[in-house]
């Protein structure tokens, strides 16, 4: 009751809302039509005129959300109200009823006889409201509201759906921007089902549960391992060839995990790299992708690419499947392969001297209303690989499928017109003058062009005419030595010379061959090309070579097309064929080192002509070349050795590592860990990548080769780490090393260093430096930002008015336009007024994260953290102090030394506190302490036994 209360008040407001707007200026409705009536009964002579009212202008929601469509009719006279869809007429409901099968459809009406107050509104009965549940695109446009009455009264109404997430861009030239609306997934999203593309695509049935957005969000109860072989055509087949990137984009899903939103998958391998999470960024992935789906075109069909000449391709292409309606235009991308040498004709020689091989690319617009474009001034003889990509407003669909083709050779055209191929045989005519009168024989058996297509019943049925057809078939040749060089059995010959008098089961065999011999009365009939001539290769390479012929002798102004045959000899495989090909045609995927055979074959109209002779080449063989390691590239294995790795450690080392190796060596290389990250990250600062790529603010500190500790946390993200490690080590500067300082008794410090070793990209360097109070630490373990900094090019720096008798600390980056390097080492200076000028050295940062993690009665187990400011192939030791506050002087601290960031402390006193800190040391020198620890060891508890003893039924403790 309440509910319907609250709608027959909004319904109420509704009315007395458009009766103002009908006591006001009839013309500014949308659409107002009125039809005069006589009146036979009373409540005709009450209201003579009918009125309806449509608001200006249409209503605008989002998709997903509920629409209201509200139409006001006065003086009804118990007429049904209707609402049609206007593009189509379809009848949505009648009066209170609902008539179409959309159960999303819905109409609002109140029949109660309260009168409302407004001019001509007599109840809340002439307010008609369509509802239309959670909206699609599909769903916008005009509708109608029509009193069923001779002449009918209509109004009309517009829904504008706007997309939740991709509303249109400001100018429809930003055709690949999204707005920044959040996508969201609703009922709507929960719709995408794409079972029938994963069944084409030959996905398990086991599977078929992650081929709709709805189950995998309510989960498919498989294991998603199972079905890895299946994902790469799941994926694409979600994104149904749109391109959803831009929207992945604007939600801040990394690239790394992009790969899905362009309808790829990348598979979990044994290799590091493939272990990356993007289970956070899935829902807004989903919801991208059933937003694009809605409103973004499909690719092109039908993409067709023809050499015109030397310097033109013809590309043609058909409309998209979805969205075809709202294309605005189309992208062609024409890449530039190789150009060959037009010259070459020794097929001996190898392409690579003779070839210029480049990539450049280049995109042409062409309008909605056309599907094809003349590329112009192009290359002779070269290569292109072009792709044809749809855009409407909202964005664009994913490339169409890659097609290569090649120019013609200088001088030569490609023949426009294709002459008409000689006339068959009238057969049919002749079956009937032979006295063949079955339907069914002279429609099967008198065609030569359906011969191939006859089965066991067709020569049962016709068996009593098997001469007459036969013999018309051959029309007076003997086609028998076209079809024993065919490879037809000697039982079948009778057919092909037309001398045949019966039919028996022993010419069922002969169905099979039927191709062939229908191939041989075409040829036999002088209807047919010749074969090809003059087939050769040039430019023989290892993985491709390039085949020409010539036309046909015989009727060659017919062929339509060639079919290129090859197979490699080395395995007994059938032939693979390429149909529909021109030359020159550039045969690639060939196997280096390896013997084929080709042949071509001419077609016309009338099938396939005999086949060119058979031509055997071997392709290049491939020249496996040494690896030269570049001296200035960063060489990570190399790192490993100088820091001393242990070699059980060493399969760990490599951007390239097994998760396998991982899982087996992690308890065994835990102390080791330090030295693999600090060699991985190479000395540079890949924290921009890792944020980039989905890494966790907490896991970043790993990317900078400095981290406190809880690795196993960021196990997951192992895969997005290793990518930036192997990514910015190519790109991003190596640390400056051996830093210098000479500090002046008037404030000024002078600085100097050595420029980065591995990769030597650096274009300006970045010094750093801070007043360290006496309320400040004088360093942090991941501060890569001080509170001054200059910003130099050359590798010295000069720093003025320091503050006398004050520390400061120092470090120095190197830049360049992808990023940072971390800081090798750093200067710890006392800025005094003496007159002696003093040099300082750089030195690794302290220690740092020194805690406890285990601990007893008599021995305490401490770990730390390594210096982040160290030259990353460097070998460090250190040095562990450690005393009781109760032992007085320095004679009383104990050291130790050890080269790996962990010891056990033993033989220690019970409940007793311990200070403990450590120092670092490197070629460059000392570190400064690390943090001082207090850490306590247990109690000691005196051993407790309790004994019974039973005697005579007694117990005694």
């Amino acid at each position: 009751m309440p509910k319907m209360r609250a709608t027959s008040a909004c319904l109420a407001l509704l009315a007395l809302n458009y009766a103002f707007l009908v006591a006001g200026d009839e013309t500014k409705g949308e659409s107002v039509e009125s039809a005069s009536v006589s009146a036979s009964s009373q409540e005709d002579e009450e209201a003579k005129e009918i009125w309806m009212r449509a608001p200006a202008g249409g209503i605008s929601v989002r998709s997903g959300e509920d629409a209201l469509l509200t139409c006001v009719v006065l003086g009804t006279r118990g007429q049904p109200v209707l609402w049609k869809r206007a593009r189509d007429l379809k009848l949505l409901t009648a009066g209170g009823v609902r008539v179409t099968r959309d159960e999303r459809v819905q109409v609002l009406h109140d029949d109660s006889d309260m009168p409302l107050k407004g001019p001509g509104i007599r109840k809340g009965g002439d307010v008609w409201a369509l509802v239309i549940r959670s909206v699609k695109p599909s769903d916008a446009g005009l509708y109608m509201c029509e009193l069923n009455t001779e002449p009918p009264v209509r109004s009309f109404h517009r829904l504008t759906v706007i997309s939740r997430g991709l509303t249109p861009p400001e100018s429809q030239n930003s055709t690949d921007a999204y707005s920044a609306n959040v996508p969201t997934l609703s009922s709507l999203a929960l719709a995408h089902n794409y079972t029938d593309c994963c069944l084409s695509a030959n996905v398990s049935t086991a599977c078929l549960g992650f081929c709709s957005i709805q189950t995998i969000l309510e989960g498919t109860g498989q294991d998603p391992e199972i079905c890895q072989p299946d994902f790469p055509a799941i994926v694409k087949c979600m994104a149904d060839g749109r391109n959803h990137v831009p929207c992945c984009v604007q939600e801040h899903v990394p690239d790394i995990c992009q790969d899905v939103c362009r309808g790829e998958f990348t598979p979990v391998t044994d290799n590091i790299k493939t272990h990356y999470s993007c289970a956070t960024y899935m829902e807004k992935t989903l919801a991208c992708i059933v937003e694009g789906i809605e409103l973004l075109p499909s690719p092109p069909v039908d993409v067709e690419v023809e050499p015109l000449n030397e310097k033109q391709l013809n590309v043609s292409w058909s409309p998209p499947v979805e969205n075809a309606e709202t294309v605005v235009e189309y992208m062609v991308n024409v890449t530039t392969l190789r150009s060959f040498d037009a010259h070459l004709i020794d097929p001996s020689e190898s392409s690579m001297k003779n070839e210029t091989k480049m990539t450049q690319s280049m995109t042409h617009k062409v309008q909605a209303n056309k599907t094809f474009l003349i590329l112009n001034d192009l290359l002779p003889f070269t290569t292109y690989e072009i792709t044809v990509t749809s855009y409407n407003i909202h964005g664009s669909s994913l490339p169409s499928y890659i097609v290569r083709s090649l120019t013609l050779t200088p001088g030569k055209m490609k023949t426009t017109q294709v002459a008409p191929a000689p006339k068959l045989p009238d057969v049919r005519q002749c079956c009937l003058s032979g006295g063949v009168k079955h339907y069914s024989c002279v429609d099967n058996l008198c065609d030569p062009t359906n011969i191939f297509e006859i089965n066991v019943v067709d020569l049962m049925v016709c068996a009593p005419w098997a001469g007459v057809t036969f013999g018309c078939l051959a029309n007076g040749l003997d086609h028998s030595p076209c079809c024993r060089a065919r490879g037809l059995p000697e039982p079948c010959l009778p057919l092909c010379s037309g001398n045949i008098t019966f039919l028996d089961f022993n010419h069922f065999k002969c169905l099979r061959y039927m191709t062939s011999y229908t191939n041989c009365l075409l040829q036999g009939y002088g209807v047919l090309p010749g074969p090809p001539s003059r087939l050769h290769l040039t430019n023989i390479d290892t993985d491709y070579a390039v085949v020409h012929w010539a036309p046909p002798a015989t009727l060659a102004d017919t062929v339509q097309y060639y079919n290129l045959y090859y197979r490699a000899l080395s395995v007994e495989d059938d032939y693979s064929v390429l149909k529909k090909v021109h030359s020159p045609f550039i045969l690639e995927n060939l196997e280096s080192n390896t013997d084929y055979e080709i042949f071509v074959e001419a077609a016309n109209e009338h099938g396939v002509g005999e086949s060119s002779p058979r031509l055997i080449f071997r392709t290049q063989s491939q020249v496996i070349e040494d690896e030269v390691i570049d001296s200035n590239a960063y060489n990570v294995t190399a790192c490993c050795e100088r820091v001393q790795l242990a070699g059980v450690c060493m399969p760990l080392c490599s951007y390239d590592a097994k998760m396998s190796d991982l899982r087996t060596l992690a308890p065994l290389c835990a102390q080791e860990f330090h030295k693999l990250l600090r060699c991985g990250a190479g000395g540079r600062n890949h924290e921009a990548c890792c944020a980039r790529r989905g890494v966790p603010a907490a896991c970043r500190g790993v990317c900078a080769a400095a981290h406190a500790g809880g690795v196993n946390t960021c196990v997951p993200y192992i895969g997005n780490i290793v990518q930036c490690f192997e990514e910015g080590t190519g790109i991003l500067p190596g640390p400056p090393r051996e830093l210098h300082a000479v500090v002046s008794n008037d404030g000024k410090l002078f600085l100097d260093w050595v420029p980065p070793q591995d990769g030597a990209n650096a274009t300006s360097y970045t010094v750093h430096w801070q007043l360290v109070g006496n309320n400040s630490q004088p360093y942090y373990y991941n501060t890569l930002q001080l509170d001054n900094k200059l910003n130099v090019t050359d590798t010295m720096a000069r720093i003025v008015d320091l503050e006398l008798n004050s520390i400061y600390h120092v470090f120095v980056v190197a830049v360049n336009e992808h990023g940072t390097s971390l800081p090798s080492s750093m200067l710890l200076l006392n800025i005094t007024d003496k007159d002696s000028k003093k040099e300082v050295s750089g030195i690794p940062s302290p220690p740092h994260s020194l805690s406890v993690s285990s601990h007893s009665a008599t021995w305490l187990t401490l770990t730390w953290q390594p210096p982040q400011f160290s030259i990353p192939d460097e070998k460090l030791s250190y040095t562990l102090f450690y005393k009781s506050p109760a032992q007085v002087g320095q004679g009383k601290v104990t050291m130790i030394n050890t080269t790996v960031p962990g010891h056990t402390l033993e033989k220690l006193t019970p409940n007793t506190q311990y200070v403990v800190w450590v120092i670092a040391h490197a070629a460059a020198g000392d570190s400064l302490p690390s943090e001082t620890l207090l850490a306590w060891t247990d109690p000691a508890y005196p051993a407790y036994v309790e004994l019974s003893a039973f005697c005579n039924n007694f117990s005694y403790l």
